[in-house]
Protein backbone atom coordinates (compact mmCIF):
# COMPACT_ATOMS: atom_id res chain seq x y z
CA UNK A 1 0.00 0.00 0.00
CA UNK A 2 2.72 2.54 0.89
CA UNK A 3 4.89 1.79 -2.24
CA UNK A 4 1.18 2.65 -4.16
CA UNK A 5 1.26 5.58 -2.61
CA UNK A 6 4.72 6.78 -3.35
CA UNK A 7 4.52 5.65 -7.16
CA UNK A 8 1.01 7.75 -7.37
CA UNK A 9 2.84 10.98 -5.68
CA UNK A 10 5.71 10.34 -7.81
CA UNK A 11 3.71 10.57 -10.67
CA UNK A 12 1.26 13.18 -9.63
CA UNK A 13 4.24 15.67 -8.73
CA UNK A 14 5.99 14.76 -12.44
CA UNK A 15 2.83 16.03 -13.98
CA UNK A 16 2.16 18.76 -12.03
CA UNK A 17 5.36 20.23 -11.04
CA UNK A 18 6.10 21.92 -14.16
CA UNK A 19 2.67 23.53 -14.31
CA UNK A 20 3.36 26.70 -13.23
CA UNK A 21 6.36 28.90 -13.01
CA UNK A 22 7.93 31.24 -11.05
CA UNK A 23 9.07 35.26 -11.56
CA UNK A 24 11.13 37.87 -10.11
CA UNK A 25 11.13 41.79 -10.95
CA UNK A 26 13.78 43.52 -9.91
CA UNK A 27 17.20 45.46 -11.36
CA UNK A 28 18.98 42.84 -13.72
CA UNK A 29 21.94 42.35 -11.54
CA UNK A 30 20.05 41.50 -8.36
CA UNK A 31 17.13 38.90 -10.26
CA UNK A 32 19.56 36.94 -12.79
CA UNK A 33 21.04 35.16 -10.26
CA UNK A 34 17.70 33.68 -9.44
CA UNK A 35 17.77 32.09 -13.44
CA UNK A 36 19.86 29.55 -12.06
CA UNK A 37 17.36 28.21 -9.59
CA UNK A 38 14.45 27.87 -13.03
CA UNK A 39 13.27 31.01 -11.48
CA UNK A 40 12.42 33.93 -14.48
CA UNK A 41 13.67 37.53 -14.37
CA UNK A 42 12.04 40.35 -15.83
CA UNK A 43 13.97 43.45 -15.47
CA UNK A 44 12.99 46.52 -13.84
CA UNK A 45 14.41 49.82 -11.95
CA UNK A 46 11.69 51.88 -10.95
CA UNK A 47 8.08 51.55 -9.55
CA UNK A 48 7.31 52.37 -13.25
CA UNK A 49 8.87 49.64 -14.72
CA UNK A 50 7.63 46.69 -12.32
CA UNK A 51 4.06 48.33 -13.06
CA UNK A 52 4.76 47.93 -16.68
CA UNK A 53 6.67 44.12 -16.61
CA UNK A 54 3.70 42.94 -14.04
CA UNK A 55 1.11 43.79 -16.86
CA UNK A 56 3.51 42.02 -19.16
CA UNK A 57 2.75 38.85 -16.51
CA UNK A 58 -0.40 39.16 -16.22
CA UNK A 59 -0.63 39.46 -19.85
CA UNK A 60 1.13 36.05 -21.03
CA UNK A 61 -0.77 34.17 -18.11
CA UNK A 62 -4.28 35.44 -19.61
CA UNK A 63 -2.87 34.36 -23.18
CA UNK A 64 -4.91 31.02 -23.87
CA UNK A 65 -1.89 29.62 -26.07
CA UNK A 66 0.07 29.51 -22.73
CA UNK A 67 0.51 26.40 -20.51
CA UNK A 68 2.42 27.06 -18.02
CA UNK A 69 1.27 30.00 -16.28
CA UNK A 70 2.98 32.13 -13.45
CA UNK A 71 1.59 31.55 -9.74
CA UNK A 72 4.27 33.40 -7.90
CA UNK A 73 6.30 36.68 -8.87
CA UNK A 74 8.40 38.01 -6.25
CA UNK A 75 9.30 41.69 -6.36
CA UNK A 76 12.10 43.04 -4.93
CA UNK A 77 10.71 45.74 -1.97
CA UNK A 78 12.38 49.05 -3.07
CA UNK A 79 11.32 49.20 -6.15
CA UNK A 80 7.29 49.36 -4.68
CA UNK A 81 7.76 52.63 -3.01
CA UNK A 82 6.23 55.46 -4.26
CA UNK A 83 3.85 53.02 -6.34
CA UNK A 84 0.21 54.29 -7.46
CA UNK A 85 -2.05 51.94 -5.16
CA UNK A 86 -4.74 51.99 -7.55
CA UNK A 87 -2.36 50.90 -10.40
CA UNK A 88 -1.12 48.29 -8.72
CA UNK A 89 -4.45 46.78 -7.04
CA UNK A 90 -5.50 46.39 -10.81
CA UNK A 91 -2.63 45.15 -11.84
CA UNK A 92 -2.38 42.18 -9.44
CA UNK A 93 -6.37 41.81 -9.27
CA UNK A 94 -7.05 38.29 -9.62
CA UNK A 95 -6.08 34.82 -8.73
CA UNK A 96 -2.64 34.54 -10.36
CA UNK A 97 -0.45 35.38 -9.90
CA UNK A 98 0.43 36.06 -6.04
CA UNK A 99 2.87 38.68 -5.94
CA UNK A 100 5.29 38.69 -2.93
CA UNK A 101 7.61 40.98 -1.84
CA UNK A 102 11.57 40.23 -1.44
CA UNK A 103 13.74 42.83 1.14
CA UNK A 104 16.33 44.03 -1.03
CA UNK A 105 19.88 44.30 0.28
CA UNK A 106 19.08 46.82 2.28
CA UNK A 107 17.00 45.44 4.25
CA UNK A 108 13.05 45.88 4.36
CA UNK A 109 11.09 48.85 3.87
CA UNK A 110 8.21 47.45 5.80
CA UNK A 111 5.79 47.55 2.43
CA UNK A 112 5.25 43.56 3.13
CA UNK A 113 4.24 43.67 6.54
CA UNK A 114 2.45 47.27 6.22
CA UNK A 115 -0.07 45.72 3.05
CA UNK A 116 -0.24 42.23 5.24
CA UNK A 117 -1.63 44.10 8.03
CA UNK A 118 -3.76 45.70 6.20
CA UNK A 119 -5.33 42.91 4.43
CA UNK A 120 -5.37 41.21 8.17
CA UNK A 121 -7.78 44.62 8.73
CA UNK A 122 -9.75 44.22 5.99
CA UNK A 123 -10.39 40.49 6.45
CA UNK A 124 -10.98 40.32 10.43
CA UNK A 125 -11.98 43.76 11.17
CA UNK A 126 -9.64 44.54 13.28
CA UNK A 127 -6.07 45.50 13.32
CA UNK A 128 -4.41 42.03 14.58
CA UNK A 129 -0.80 43.02 13.18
Amino acid sequence: MERLFENNYAQFMSKNINQYKIAIVGPGDVVSGFKALGVEAFDAKTSDEVLGQLRKIKQINNSENNPTPYAVVCVIEDLMVGMDEKEYAKVVSGPLPAVVLLPSAKGSQGLAEARLRKLAEKAIGAAII
